[in-house]
């Protein structure tokens, strides 16, 4: 848990999720877990319109040797193929308060697409940036999207470099429990996020947000905040992430490892057998 300046890195258990007391104070973590944790949000607090694609509902996150795997879903209510035209940004930083990311909010606002989201310098300000967008259609009723795209930068010596695009081809599916398509996975190579050393029991703190699709826009749901991100709803306010979430690299055994112990199970069964 980070409190102020001052952190402590927590590997969680498979699936585990643990819940801090949310509060306004800089630097603080939210929530945390390891691979395969789903972290929620409240759903009815999206801002702008009463569109339930601004509204994220839940986002779960895992990771193997090579991967990560991010799940963001919307409103159960909504339909991320036709309900129109949003992006989805993952907003990433190492934690460190003197990790070097972007906390030029005055200038590019802050991130690679010039939207006006932002980390607070407290956590270092922002390092990574992976930003999700609809393809093979424009997100109506009559040309519905297909997939998801989404590009990855990282942030160095003061420039942000675009590592990856991937133009379609991440899958949209159902929420359980659901009739209608409202959430998507990215498959996001951890070697893409170079600068964050993202080995076994590494953390990195992250928010994801729905904005739209120009420069300049807000977000219009985080989530991280559990409520409205603003009192007032203005569509090219500066969000400036005060609190975060916090996901811990989970070791993954390697295919020789789970041979060698598929074979030490095989021979225990063959000496106690040969012993009866």
């Amino acid at each position: 848990m980070k409190i102020g300046n001052k952190s402590k890195s927590f590997a969680i258990g498979l699936g585990v999720t643990l819940f801090a007391v949310y509060s306004a104070t800089c630097g603080t973590i939210f929530q945390s877990g390891g691979s395969g944790t789903t972290y929620t949000d409240v759903t009815g607090d999206g801002q702008g319109s009463s569109n339930k694609g601004r509204d994220i509902s839940y986002a779960t996150i895992a990771n193997d040797a090579n991967n990560l795997y991010i799940t963001i879903a919307l409103n159960p209510a909504g339909n991320i193929e036709t309900q129109g035209n949003f992006n989805y940004v993952m907003a990433i930083t190492s934690g460190n308060p003197s990790a070097g990311g972007d906390t030029s909010a005055s200038a590019d606002f802050g991130n690679p697409w010039s939207r006006a989201i932002s980390i607070d310098s407290s956590f270092g300000g922002m390092t990574d940036w992976i930003g999700a967008y609809g393809a093979g259609g424009s997100g109506s009723a009559s040309s519905p999207f297909t997939s998801f795209g989404f590009n990855d930068w990282v942030y160095s010596s003061g420039a942000w470099t675009q590592v990856e695009n991937v133009a379609s081809g991440q899958p949209i599916s159902m929420q359980p429990s659901t009739s209608t398509p409202n959430q998507f996975t990215l498959t996001v190579p951890l070697s893409d996020l170079s600068n964050l050393n993202l080995t076994p029991g590494s953390t990195f703190d992250f928010d994801i947000d729905s904005t739209g699709t120009s420069a300049g826009q807000t977000a219009y749901d985080s989530l991280v905040v559990q409520g409205p991100i603003q009192a007032t709803f203005s569509s090219t306010a500066q969000f400036n992430a005060t609190v975060l979430d916090q996901y811990t690299i989970t070791a993954v055994p390697e295919p020789t490892a789970l041979a060698l112990a598929g074979l030490s199970a095989s021979s225990l069964m063959l000496f106690r057998r040969q012993r009866n």
